[in-house]
């Protein structure tokens, strides 16, 4: 059964109240930081982490209760993660903004919303762990109520909160070593990274089983892990691509400028043929 606070006389699930309040956090870590690695405006900010946050959160309370009148599963953050860049594709071109680069600064926002929302899974008990009862007796101090399963379980909710804080550090120190110049793969590496995660703790979780140890959601985290890492690699492939097609070019002017003898050519032409290239070899 949920727990409610009264707020300005109302009463408003606590559950409810973790959802609205990853909002604010996802806003304040981009505008106290990331805002001003990626170059966004105060503005832009808001706009874009505001429309994109809200909108993929949006999708999935209204697919959940639509698919829920249907008596068919629901949507939630696991089965719908991998989508989020449709949504964020949308945001980026309403704001005139590069793609690439709407990812990788909404990517860590991503993790840090999700982190929000998964303590509020404390309260109504959901998303629980199994009974405490099935652990060893040094570890049952761990359990907590479960309003949703009427026992103490294991805190699954808080390990998870824990693990999606770390994958959005990991991504900003990432990032931080790259210059910020991240290409568009912080949320491909998001994907893998949550993923792999997500998989093994689902090994702790209470959800129905259906093929040996493995839940359906086991299954969609095998799914963005695969789509996180062929990500990366078209990314590379057109890097690399490109990268050819730079040095091809640069050879062609190079030969034009003097097919006979380089050492004449002034360092000035040099530096003229050679600009552009080496960002790409690095």
């Amino acid at each position: 059964m949920p727990i409610y606070i009264n707020l300005f006389g109302l009463d408003f699930p606590i559950y409810s109240l973790f959802w609205f309040l990853g909002f604010p956090c996802c806003i304040t870590f981009n505008a106290v930081y990331y805002r001003k690695k990626y170059r966004m405006g105060n503005l832009k900010n808001v706009f874009l982490t505001m429309l994109s946050i809200n909108g993929a959160y949006g999708i999935i309370m209204i697919l959940s209760w639509y698919l829920q009148r249907l008596s068919l599963h629901g949507i939630n953050y696991v089965r719908i993660v991998g989508f989020f860049p449709l949504i964020y594709f949308i945001t980026a071109k309403l704001s005139k903004s590069s793609f690439s680069n709407t990812l990788d600064f909404l990517t860590p926002a991503t993790s840090i919303g999700n982190m929000v929302v998964h303590i509020g899974c404390i309260f109504p008990g959901c998303c629980h762990g199994y009974n405490i009862s099935k652990y060893p007796t040094w570890l049952q101090w761990m359990g907590i109520y479960s309003n949703e399963t009427g026992t103490y379980t294991f805190p699954i909710q808080l390990v998870e909160c824990f693990f999606y804080g770390l994958i959005a550090v990991i991504i900003v120190i990432w990032a931080r070593k790259k210059d910020f110049h991240t290409e568009g793969k912080s949320y491909p590496i998001y994907l893998v990274l949550f993923g792999v995660i997500r998989f093994c703790l689902e090994f702790l979780r209470d959800n129905e089983k259906i093929a040996g140890p493995l839940s359906e959601f086991s299954f969609w985290c095998i799914g963005w892990v695969v789509e996180g890492v062929t990500w990366l690699i078209v990314i590379n492939l057109i890097k690399r691509k490109k990268l050819n097609s730079a040095i091809t070019k640069k050879n062609s002017e190079s030969s034009n400028v003097d097919s006979t003898n380089p050492a004449d050519a002034t360092p000035k032409q040099l530096n003229k043929e050679t600009k552009g290239v080496i960002p790409w070899i690095i």
